[in-house]
């Protein structure tokens, strides 16, 4: 809140962007967030200035929380209305490091290795209207990300993708109660 406050404030970073902008210096000005209130504060953030895009976690964890559901399908609709680009992270997300794990780590976040439920990540994205999916930091995973967006003709198995959270041990990287940031 303290932050948002900021940027939105007389000098912050809003009003250098939106002078940014009117100087011809960027074309266009997003907003970017995460945790469980991420969506339900882009909303507030498109009431003060008209952002040209949003970015948040979109994954079938996080989808499956009803408020961040609520509040992400709320959001979808006011920038559907406005014309605003919906940009989507976490799609393979399939929890936060354990503390033991002694892989190498190439995102903050482990995501999903295999190919099967990548794509079904891929596609539950991707079956949601009105959104761009981004990829994992983890340029390990492009090639599998591609391909499963290349290959997505509209139709996702639901099931399937809801089983992966149980057969991956899946968890949403932000809950309520729980950490919040990164």
């Amino acid at each position: 809140e303290d932050g948002w406050q900021t940027a939105f404030g007389p000098g912050g970073a809003v009003e250098a962007l939106s002078e940014a902008r009117s100087e011809g210096l960027v074309r266009f000005v997003g907003v970017t967030g995460h945790g469980t209130q991420v969506a339900a504060m882009h909303r507030r953030s498109l009431e003060r200035f008209p952002f040209d895009s949003v970015l948040l976690p979109c994954n079938v964890t996080m989808l499956a929380q009803p408020d961040y559901r609520a509040d992400f399908d709320a959001l979808i609709e006011i920038c559907r209305e406005r014309n605003v680009a919906v940009q989507t992270i976490k799609s393979i997300a399939r929890r936060r490091w354990r503390e033991d794990d002694p892989r190498p780590k190439f995102s903050w976040y482990e995501p999903l290795e295999d190919e099967a439920a990548i794509a079904r990540a891929v596609g539950f994205v991707l079956s949601q209207p009105g959104t761009f999916l981004n990829s994992s930091s983890d340029a390990r995973l492009l090639p599998k990300i591609l391909k499963a967006a290349e290959r997505f003709e509209g139709d996702l198995d639901e099931a399937a993708a809801a089983a992966d959270v149980e057969t991956f041990a899946m968890q949403p990287l932000f809950a309520p109660g729980e950490a919040e940031s990164i």
